[in-house]
């Protein structure tokens, strides 16, 4: 017993470390006016357990801190990876441009602050990791630092110095990049006056977005023709799902001649409902709705895809529409809805979207699973491949002319890109990569609270010295690398890009990585169309995030 609580071995530090995940998480349910600090908490606890004087094993320590690290990162990956490349699609790729936009310019506002003041380098990439919220960056500066320097990261233990002034740096800065974001945008929504009402009656126009819409046939050229005809000669992102003629449902599938007055719902772009306008002759202002029970002729649901064996098939190969007479008009994949296209390939615990008689949607809810206890069942074996394979990754070097060093993608760059290429290839290689949104949750926020946790172990001893001393400064640092990039990117996306004001709290909030700010976004402004937003830049967000952290360093 005396050894648990005085000698500083694995057992002490393990109880240390449970301590200080558990009371940070306690308070991270504490809110103020909306706002929470969350995880950030472990953060603070955790210096303060170490400013107290109380020890761990270094060692430990750093195991703990890069084991959390590859968790938080790897599953991350594998969550955005099955959206990852749409993200670039469209309107997606105008919003990840103006977060490079926005990242480039903290960079720059690191390198302003380097060239004006006698501040290292290093601290001041913890600073800027610290204001954008993106605690797998500062692993990496670590790292990077030490590889360089000393040619192996477990020199942090004999010579933590300068990794604890990085985490000093980000442990100021962390607050203060929540902080700064919330005021850049309750001041841009005051400075453009935004009426909620107006701009979701502007988001519903968004073209990108995938839409229901009911057309009416008043075009007397289609009079007469098969609805499957019509459709061919016309090519876009939509389903056709029903036909409702005098009362009744006649499914798509059935490929009903059409009839003036007849009415065709349709999934779509919402880009696309002009031309569909034009081909039928009129659009129902509303969706028709499909009864459902016994006597429905036809009738809509949403079935899961958790038969292992159409994991990487691709729509066209399934012939659904012959096979079993249904139509599928969406997929929800990872949060994002895709109009179901041909050309699409299914995914273990996707959702489909399906329209069509009671006996037929029945034969192809067998066929897909739609089980959902199938899906509890861990898929562990590509996990552990995918980390071992993404240390190799990480590990290899890449020489470039203007640069002394050899330039890596270190463990958290290796780790995202591998988990972000298995969670979106995965099924076209025949690999199982899907986990519950539970369990993929459950790695992420272990890996973040171990990550925190050792941070602030770490940093405590130096950060009461290094606050006293420049605490003001550093706080002065954060606050511009968070708050000039955002409101720089604000006043360009909404000026210039003429995005809603929507899109724009999710644009910052996903090029910060700040999760907690996207929380006070949705609760405060009553929006959750900001998060769509933040789903489409967070994954490149996070990855050049973390490679320009490296690169910083090596240029120090």
């Amino acid at each position: 017993m005396h050894d648990l609580f005085f000698s500083s071995g694995t057992g002490h530090s393990m109880m240390v470390l449970a301590f200080v995940i558990g009371i940070g998480l306690l308070l991270g349910k504490l809110k103020v006016k909306g706002v929470s600090f969350g995880a950030a908490w472990i953060l603070v606890v955790g210096i303060l357990f170490s400013a107290l004087g109380i020890k761990t094993d270094p060692l430990f320590l750093h195991f703990i801190k890069e084991f959390g690290l590859i968790l938080f990162v790897f599953a991350i990956g594998l969550q955005v990876g099955p959206a990852f490349f749409n993200s670039f699609r469209k309107e997606s790729l105008k919003l990840n441009l103006l977060s490079v936009m926005m990242i480039l310019l903290c960079v720059l506002c690191v390198v302003i602050i380097y060239a004006s003041t006698e501040i290292d380098l290093p601290s001041l990439v913890g600073s800027m990791t610290g204001a954008l919220t993106n605690t797998p960056g500062l692993g990496t500066a670590q790292q990077t630092y030490y590889d360089t320097s000393f040619g192996t990261f477990l020199a942090e233990v004999d010579y933590p110095d300068v990794a604890e002034r990085i985490a000093s740096a980000f442990a100021i800065a962390y607050p203060i990049g929540i902080l700064g974001i919330i005021l850049v945008l309750v001041f841009l929504r005051r400075v453009f006056r935004i009426d909620f009402q107006k701009e979701r009656t502007r988001t519903d126009l968004d073209p990108s977005r995938v839409v229901t819409r009911v057309f009416e046939v008043t075009n007397p050229a289609i009079f007469g023709r098969r609805l499957a005809e019509v459709c061919s000669k016309f090519e876009g992102d939509y389903v056709t799902s029903v036909v409702f003629r005098d009362g009744t449902q006649i499914a798509a599938s059935s490929d009903p001649q059409l009839q003036e007055g007849d009415r065709v719902q349709i999934d779509l772009q919402a880009g696309e409902v002009h031309l569909m306008t034009l081909v039928f002759g009129k659009e129902n202002v509303e969706t028709e709705e499909l009864p459902a029970g016994e006597t429905a002729s036809v009738s809509g649901t949403r079935l899961i895809v958790t038969n292992r064996q159409l994991n990487g098939k691709k729509l066209r190969d399934l012939k659904v529409l012959e096979r079993f007479g249904v139509t599928l008009t969406r997929i929800v994949r990872s949060g994002v809805e895709l109009v179901a296209r041909e050309d699409l390939y299914l995914q273990l615990g996707d959702t489909l979207k399906v329209i069509g008689e009671k006996e037929n949607i029945e034969r192809f809810a067998a066929f897909v699973g739609n089980s959902e206890v199938d899906l509890e069942r861990p898929n562990l074996i590509p996990i552990f491949l995918g980390i071992g394979i993404a240390l190799i990754a990480g590990a290899i070097p890449f020489h470039f002319s203007a640069l002394p060093y050899a330039v890596h993608l270190g463990i958290a760059g290796g780790t995202l890109l591998v988990a972000i290429l298995l969670g979106h290839f995965g099924p076209k290689w025949k690999i199982t990569t899907y986990t519950t949104a539970s369990a993929n949750r459950m790695l992420r926020e272990i890996g973040l609270s171990l990550l925190l946790a050792t941070i602030g172990l770490s940093a405590g001893s130096g950060f009461v010295e290094a606050f006293l001393d420049d605490g003001l400064s550093w706080v002065l640092f954060a606050a511009l690398i968070s708050i000039v990039p955002a409101l720089l990117t604000g006043l360009i996306a909404r000026l210039v890009f003429r995005l809603d004001f929507e899109d724009i709290c999710g644009l910052i909030c996903g090029a910060t990585t700040n999760s907690p700010v996207l929380s006070f976004v949705q609760e405060r402004f009553g929006t959750d169309h900001a998060a769509i937003s933040f789903a489409s830049v967070y994954p490149l967000a996070m990855f050049l995030q973390v490679l320009l952290a490296q690169l910083v360093i090596l240029f120090s």
